[in-house]
């Protein structure tokens, strides 16, 4: 693995431990029941987008495609199901941030299509996941 990826890595973990411990000091949230279920879902989403703008995941890609995709999967997914489930009554999230983590969570899972499964439309390239 090159230099970039190890460095990616760290930035992420240290990016998304200093959001984590800003989000967790807010006072916004502190009446809130489920304030764990927020911190998950944003830290999901933060370090989905490190990886995007760090260029981690285009490394990885570069080397193994498939790990690539699977990771870039599982976080966009695992954000979007966490976003859903803070809508839905039972979980009791009322903070208003729930609706932004939603349309993250939409545009991550888009990014990954887009970026993995569709092919190149004007260059007539198989898709990056198959080639």
């Amino acid at each position: 693995m090159s230099l970039t990826i190890y460095i990616g890595i760290v930035l992420i973990l240290v990016l998304a431990g200093l959001g984590a411990w800003i989000f967790a000091r807010r006072d916004s949230f502190a009446a809130e029941p489920r304030k764990g279920l927020y911190l998950l879902t944003g830290g999901l989403q933060a370090v989905h987008l490190l990886l995007y703008v760090t260029g981690a995941l285009d490394a990885l890609a570069l080397a193994q495609v498939g790990l690539a995709f699977g990771i870039s999967a599982a976080l966009a997914l695992g954000a979007l199901l966490l976003s859903g489930w803070m809508l839905l009554p039972v979980s009791r999230c009322r903070h208003p941030v729930r609706f932004l983590f939603l349309i993250l969570g939409v545009l991550q899972v888009a990014g990954t299509v887009l970026m993995f499964l569709l092919p190149e439309a004007g260059a007539g390239l198989p898709p990056l996941l198959f080639q």
